[in-house]
């Protein structure tokens, strides 16, 4: 595929998503976000192909692995960005770019010869991902001063910035800051009036002054959920529940590999045309199973009137807490947790689905494996 035209999609069909191309669909105008149909029109030779989260993870894993072996503090902040904090490992600024230099290197030769990552090195956070955010591609940037500070933010829109979209963006033109140079020169009281605390927070960013530090290890998560666009529009609930069973039975694996159980559950669904339905329900009883899950998620699906064909479903627990080993006084609830267990250890052993529960009978193609790019792997 080297030197072709390549879009890698979330599903192959019409309206599938680019989520990522190469420099030459890019050339082309083919850029994450285009439409599998839009896609072959701008290159009727276009490569479109599928993605496969399996080599994401595993990739990210040789990466993370890597980062490791020179601080102890490193902080994932996506698939394929994170924060190292070297305070303590190197002596200063020469020695970071030597590091960063070498894990650029080894990137490649240990993991893909044509991978290619930037780096950015300075004393805070922020100014660390803004300088690998506009560093050029395969190259390092340094902010190493006040005085680099303020010559690197010339020039550059409110929107290099990380944490500034475009609705912040107006609200910090309408007090007459037009880029990062007029946020770094304003009244730092008076933007704390106007936009309160947040405000500040990216008025100190872009004065060198660190907000929050480098926090080793992966954030557990508040909620686990998943949600399926669905290839076919339709208001049959007898196609739609295996669909939701299945986003369930995902769900629950998740909860079940985290070793927490839930209380609250979140399930909707959109039309094809403008709105949808939103439902939560806070349970008297920990969620653990898929079938503690499905109970009422299902029930409330089987009992609404679908005014629209549905083109997304949705499942989200939430109210997270750490697995009991609470007996209930109606059921050997210890036993039923036992099993889903023993089912995810088989299904981990020999492949997903490998063993599944009638509900999911017919559903080998739908709700299939993907990578979320803010979800990282635990590392």
């Amino acid at each position: 595929m080297r030197g072709k035209p390549v879009g890698v999609c979330s599903y192959l069909s019409e309206n599938g998503c680019i989520i990522a191309s190469s420099m030459e669909a890019k050339v082309k105008g083919i850029k994450t976000g285009c439409r599998v149909r839009d896609a072959r029109q701008l290159d009727p030779k276009i490569v479109l192909l599928e993605n496969e989260p399996a080599k994401y993870r595993s990739t990210t894993e040789k990466i993370y692995s890597i980062f490791k072996n020179y601080t102890d503090k490193v902080e994932p902040y996506s698939i394929d960005e994170a924060f190292l904090d070297l305070t303590g490992w190197v002596p200063g600024f020469k020695e970071a770019e030597s590091v960063g230099r070498e894990i650029q290197e080894r990137i490649k030769t240990e993991v893909g010869e044509w991978l290619n990552s930037s780096v950015g090195i300075s004393w805070t956070k922020f100014l660390a991902k803004f300088s690998s955010d506009i560093a050029p591609k395969k190259r390092l940037l340094i902010v190493d001063s006040q005085t680099k500070l303020k010559s690197t933010l010339e020039d550059r829109s409110l929107r290099d910035a990380w944490g500034i979209n475009y609705r912040m963006e107006a609200r910090l033109n309408a007090l007459g800051i037009r880029n990062l140079l007029d946020l770094r020169k304003y009244d730092k009281n008076k933007i704390r009036r106007m936009l309160g605390r947040y405000g500040y927070y990216l008025w100190a960013n872009v004065n060198g002054l660190e907000i929050s530090s480098v926090e080793a290890g992966s954030k557990p998560s508040k909620s686990v959920g998943h949600s399926y666009c669905l290839p076919k529009k339709t208001t049959d609930k007898s196609y739609l529940l295996p669909i939701l069973y299945k986003l369930c039975e995902k769900t629950g694996r998740r909860l079940r590999a985290s070793e927490r159980e839930a209380r609250v559950l979140r399930i909707g669904w959109a039309y094809t045309r403008e709105g949808g339905v939103w439902k939560s329900f806070t349970r008297p009883e920990t969620m653990y199973t898929t079938e503690e899950i499905f109970c009422p998620a299902g029930g409330f699906l089987e009992s609404s009137k679908l005014v629209l064909p549905v083109r997304m479903i949705a499942v989200t627990v939430a109210g997270l807490q750490p697995l009991s080993s609470q007996m209930s006084l109606l059921e050997d609830n210890l036993s039923v947790k036992g099993l889903s267990r023993s089912l995810d250890e088989l299904n981990d052993k020999y492949g997903e689905y490998t063993v599944i529960k009638g509900e999911m009978w017919g559903t080998q193609d739908a709700v299939r494996d993907r990578i979320g790019f803010r979800k990282t792997l635990e590392v």
